[in-house]
């Protein structure tokens, strides 16, 4: 029996360091907890290839088909955002660390290895923040105001420096399932919802609902357009594709084994047909032919480490 999925998704959307071994140089090497029960971002950094996911417990990474796990820096990373040179990410910080909680925004170059403070730190925890994988313009939810940032929208070009806040006019969903900036085009955002997927080309300013799809649980944008998960009348998972100006949008296959809503979608820099599905219930899986075929490579919450 297919069990219901649109309580098991927007039940949890918003609604409208340390290290065990300071000696040891950071790494990703063998698994030694395969287990990753809250995943809380995911995508490919540092222009690739490894992907990897962000979770309670630290950064994983996948590669040639081969999971490794940070061997220190098991932060509680939120908001995780891979770009061409590093990654964004917002959080708490790992037992013992010496960084201050919350993380506010910042930055790592170097995989994880060393972090950037850029904004609010110690003060605000963006569970909403995305990224232009090669623009590096940062969006944010700020679910609570404060003196420092207002509630809403927000959005700095300058990697924290300075922000401004969007109107979001609109916008007119109660609920929202993640941030998706375009890679390139630091004006450009797209924002899911239960109420349909929404896209605003000034900064967030203004939003125009770009077609009928409701149940939007994932977006992320591409140069001409891109891919967005959602659920259908059955309550079944689907994902498709979508170019910018047209209203034709393509299917893509999903493993016939998942059953789950599409959490996050990752598509890797140097295959374009390469993609990385997380549901719901912390499956993972991967094609590198546009849905064709996929690969399973962690089963509800477990990562497979047989390989």
């Amino acid at each position: 029996m297919k069990r219901p999925l649109i309580g098991v998704v927007f039940g949890g959307l918003l609604i409208f360091s340390a290290c065990s071994n300071k000696e040891a140089p950071f790494a990703f090497e063998e698994v030694k907890n395969p287990e990753v029960n809250h995943i809380h971002g995911t995508g490919f950094s540092n222009g690739g290839p490894e992907f990897v996911i962000a979770t309670h417990a630290g950064l994983y990474a996948y590669r040639k088909d081969k999971w490794a796990e940070a061997n220190r820096e098991k932060n509680d990373y939120m908001g995780f955002q891979p770009t061409e040179d590093g990654f964004f990410a917002s959080g708490h910080p790992a037992v013992n660390s010496d960084l201050k909680n919350p993380f506010g925004l910042m930055k790592s170059t170097d995989k994880g290895a060393t972090f950037e403070q850029l904004a609010f730190y110690g003060k605000i925890d963006f569970h909403y923040l995305g990224a232009g994988y090669k623009s590096n313009a940062v969006y944010v939810f700020n679910e609570a105001p404060n003196t420092d940032l207002v509630a809403g929208l927000n959005y700095t070009l300058d990697e924290g420096k300075t922000w401004k806040a969007s109107k979001m006019e609109g916008f007119t969903a109660s609920t929202l399932s993640n941030l998706a900036v375009h890679p390139s085009r630091e004006e450009m955002i797209g924002i899911g919802s239960q109420e349909g997927l929404f896209v605003s080309t000034d900064f967030g300013n203004t939003f125009n609902e770009i077609n009928d799809a409701k149940t939007v649980t994932y977006v992320t944008l591409t140069e001409d357009g891109g891919y967005y998960a959602s659920i259908d009348d059955e309550e079944q998972p689907i994902l498709q594709k979508f170019t910018v100006g047209e209203t034709e949008e393509s299917i893509i296959s999903l493993p016939e084994v998942l059953d789950s809503p599409v959490q996050f979608i990752a598509i890797s820099p140097e295959n374009s047909e390469e993609l990385v599905l997380t549901t719901f219930d912390n499956s993972i899986y991967r094609t590198t032919n546009d849905g064709a075929s996929w690969k399973q490579i962690a089963n509800d919450g477990l990562l497979n480490v047989s390989n």
